[in-house]
């Protein structure tokens, strides 16, 4: 069995509570008061449970926990057990009927978390539901995608999706869809889903093999595969300051994390010959986009976000083709 993937244990005690709130800190101490802040304003689900897994926080967040936040549930790991890792403890430790898995980074608004809630207990064959995310300035995040497929591969990086229709970009690539609707869609992003606790009983908990990256891409896949369904809620808000950071900003080695999870999430569920046609695809266009960016560079406006992009462009076709990578 795939580590970190075993079936969560079916409660046979007394029922818990209604929802648990599970998140995950490692140095965010001064986000993650103010995640909790918001979540102790807004939520008026109960009974609730809040549980923090502490990756071995180096800048006094278990301290701080305990004294501003008396009843949240702190596990202070001794290492560093990942995102993937530190999630499956928080699942295992909590009784909620419904989980929120949330980033640290994150501001719920009013009634946000109980929308969800209530979405779940409304669509029992839904395993999954996600809220609409905002960056800091409060412009959308784009949080809802499809399954890779080489179709979609071809279309998000050769048409200009800005000018199209958002009916075209809703049918084609979510990622460049308004989000303006209520939708069942293929996986969400991670930084706010609630996740039904008896689905997780029947597929189990996030496979660890993703550290970081593509670890709910996965879990969604089997979900749904499962026969569950995945929703996207627009009228669900949650703000998700990090959502900004980009891959130019990460450095290689998130990169390459980002790039395995990838690469081992198709390995995974599609096979070794389509990972070999994704890697030499996704080749293909990234060398088109440099090709780009490095001609904008050497003429026109915004030379150095030009050739920043096209820095980055080289990082990820290296990465394609396995040069300064650690193995998939």
């Amino acid at each position: 069995m795939i580590r970190g993937t075993a079936p969560l244990p079916v409660r046979t005690g007394p029922p818990g509570a209604v929802l648990s709130i599970l998140i995950v800190s490692y140095d965010c101490r001064e986000l993650l008061l103010g995640c909790l802040a918001s979540l102790r304003a807004t939520v008026r689900t109960a009974p609730l449970e809040v549980i923090v897994v502490d990756n071995a926080s180096t800048d006094g967040t278990v301290e701080a926990l305990r004294a501003g936040f008396p009843e949240v549930v702190v596990i202070a790991n001794a290492d560093n057990r990942w995102f993937s890792g530190a999630t499956n403890q928080a699942i295992l430790a909590s009784t909620g009927e419904y989980l929120l898995c949330l980033n640290p980074d994150t501001v719920c608004a009013p009634g946000a978390v109980d929308a969800l809630v209530a979405f779940l207990e409304s669509h029992p064959e839904a395993a999954v539901v996600g809220p609409r995310l905002l960056n800091g300035d409060g412009s959308l995040q784009p949080s809802c995608r499809n399954f890779l497929t080489s179709r979609r591969l071809v279309l998000q990086h050769a048409l200009p999706w800005k000018f199209l229709p958002n009916r075209w970009r809703r049918r084609s690539v979510l990622e460049y869809w308004d989000h303006d609707a209520t939708l069942r869609v293929d996986w969400l992003i991670g930084a706010c889903i609630l996740v039904r606790r008896s689905a997780v009983e029947e597929i189990g908990l996030k496979d660890e093999g993703f550290p970081m990256f593509h670890e709910e891409t996965d879990w969604c896949y089997r979900f749904r595969k499962g026969g569950w369904e995945v929703w996207f809620l627009h009228d669900a808000a949650v703000t998700h300051f990090g959502g900004r950071t980009t891959i130019r900003r990460w450095g290689r080695g998130l990169v390459n994390e980002f790039y395995r999870g990838k690469h081992r999430f198709i390995r995974k569920h599609y096979g070794a010959l389509p990972l070999v046609a994704h890697r030499t695809l996704l080749t293909g266009l990234l060398l088109c986009r440099l090709a780009r960016e490095s001609l904008l560079s050497l003429a026109g406006r915004d030379r150095a976000e030009h050739r920043a992009e096209a820095a980055v462009l080289r990082i990820g076709i290296a990465l394609q083709l396995g040069i300064g990578t650690r193995p998939d």
